[in-house]
């Protein structure tokens, strides 16, 4: 008796677990499958009450529409051979409200690399004529070694109205030994129309190993930015040693007014900041903003101890600069017994715990110059086995997001819990962010143990491709106010389980809503649209 008493507690339990309830905040709806197209490369639009896919495998070329009322599939049209062998996908970017597929192809005969474009019709889902040649650039460009191919040759930056774009490259440096050599950059600027309004191939002041570029950013006027780390040796690494106070580095921004070619440097001298990632945007006002994290140094690389950020005049001076440490609170929060005592050792020490790992993933600037920086816990660990084969653990944990206001100040600090371990890279884990009706969102797979997790609790882990519940978590862009529910089981949404979920796949279609992408098994897939209520 005892033992049947002891099942049924255990099915009563697995049945409430697998029917925990859902979030009354979302509701989603689910289209009819439709076939699904295996790509390497998808990208995903919304406009009005249509939604676009582009996806790209080898030589051929899928557009599909959807109604994203329903949702619905509604049509698509397949290109075959319509690109050069070999090409590079590079982007595809929404320009002044019309979109355009760039890829890059290498003329071998003439050694050149050689970036394309051709603009596809939305409301029809179809390519726009014949491709179109934006420029070339003599000899090699560097970018991401993919396999047999080279991808990433040419980054995009669009302005803050979508009406520049800077395309930038680096040339193959012609001398190996990276301390004699001097990194050249290209930049070349481009309107709405995608007519050239400035072309620039600097060759960078310093050498490769004295130079460490954080980022770059085209303005409404077409003046090029560029922030850079400056080593004070040829390490080309930060140092962090424990007898460390100092950097041994200090940032420099590079000014060039548009129709020039001539750098102007601004000297930032971080000093005892040891900067981790520092991002530039752009605002409606006339001034842009970089922010980033920093530690106080003694700590490993992406170790964070705070939040900094200052604003760019548009001559390229830099002012307004401020810093918000990480309190040793909310690094406790979400965290082990064992993690907390050690953190409260190290401060008992003189010594600062840190937020560890924490990368920044987006950074949201609105109208009036407030500054919203998103971060996540995010590291590989590579093992070898007795045979001696290396295989890698992808992790990716929890979030942080902070609010510093246009006048410096500190409105909000958050710390989001999450556990996600995986063997195939990102695949299903990471979050996609948006904004919508004054909220911050992050949407990702969690373990639905975690829905209502106790402050003083570690998150449970989720697997990477074990079912999960779609989760989101919305903080108030006012006051920080931070709401989490479950939206779905991906084990059981109506009569199938959801595979290949990918956060890449989710995107806004309105400011009530967002869609995603998922597969069915039976080779097919479906669009599924989340409701915000």
């Amino acid at each position: 008796m005892k033992k049947i008493l002891l099942v049924f507690c255990i099915a009563v339990s697995m049945l409430s677990y697998s029917q925990k309830k859902l979030s009354a905040d979302y509701s989603y709806k689910v289209s009819q499958p439709y076939k699904v197209f295996d790509a390497a490369n998808k990208f995903y639009f919304a406009k009005d009450n249509q939604a676009m896919t582009v996806k790209i495998h080898k030589d051929e070329v899928l557009i599909q529409k959807f109604n994203t009322d329903k949702p619905s599939f509604t049509k698509e049209e397949l290109y075959e051979k319509k690109f050069p062998k070999n090409f590079v996908v590079e982007d595809i970017l929404e320009i002044n409200n019309k979109f355009y597929f760039f890829y890059s192809s290498w003329d071998d005969d003439n050694e050149k690399e050689q970036l394309f474009y051709n603009e596809i019709d939305f409301e029809k889902g179809e390519f726009v004529g014949s491709s179109k040649m934006l420029f070339d650039v003599k000899g090699k460009v560097t970018g991401t070694s993919m396999g047999f191919s080279v991808q990433d040759k040419f980054p995009f930056l669009l302005s803050h109205d979508k009406k520049n774009i800077l395309i930038k490259y680096r040339k193959k440096p012609e001398v190996k030994r990276d301390v004699n050599s001097y990194d050249v950059i290209g930049l070349m600027a481009f309107d709405e129309n995608l007519t050239k309004t400035s072309g620039n191939e600097l060759k960078m002041p310093y050498t490769e190993r004295r130079m460490d570029n954080l980022d770059y950013h085209l303005d409404n006027n077409g003046n090029l930015y560029l922030l850079t780390k400056v080593f004070h040796d040829d390490s080309n690494k930060d140092k962090k040693k424990k007898k460390d106070e100092e950097a041994n580095y200090h940032l420099e921004l590079f000014f060039v007014k548009a129709g020039t070619s001539k750098i102007d440097i601004t000297k930032f001298e971080n000093k005892e900041k040891f900067i981790n990632k520092l991002w530039i945007f752009d605002t409606p006002n006339n001034f842009l903003v970089c922010g980033g994290f920093y530690s106080n140094g003694k700590g490993e690389r992406n170790d964070s101890d705070g939040i900094m950020s200052f604003k760019i005049n548009n001559t390229g001076g830099i002012y307004d600069e401020v810093y918000h440490d990480i309190p040793l609170e909310l690094l406790n929060m979400f965290e082990s017994k064992k993690t907390v005592k050690k953190n409260e050792k190290k401060e008992e020490k003189g010594e600062e715990a840190k937020f560890k790992d924490l990368k920044l993933k987006n950074l949201n600037v609105d109208k009036e110059g407030n500054v919203v920086l998103i971060g996540e816990q995010d590291f590989v660990i590579a093992y070898t086995n007795s045979k001696g084969n290396t295989y890698y653990k992808y992790f990716y944990q929890d979030i942080f997001a902070a609010k510093i206001n246009k006048n410096g100040g500190l409105d909000w600090m958050k710390k989001v819990p999450k556990n996600q371990y995986g063997s195939r890279g990102k695949s299903g884990m990471s979050y996609k962010y948006f904004f919508a009706n004054n909220n911050h969102y992050l949407v990702f797979l969690d373990n639905v143990k975690n829905i209502e997790i106790a402050a003083d609790k570690a998150p449970e882990r989720h697997t990477d491709g074990q079912g999960g519940y779609l989760t989101s978590v919305k903080i108030n862009d006012n006051d920080g106010t931070l709401t989490k529910g479950s939206i779905l089981n991906a084990r059981e949404v109506e009569d199938f389980k959801l595979h290949q979920f990918s956060t890449n796949r989710v995107f806004k279609v309105s400011e009530n809503a967002f869609m995603f992408e998922a597969y069915k098994k039976n080779k097919e897939d479906v669009m599924i649209k989340v409701e915000m209520n």
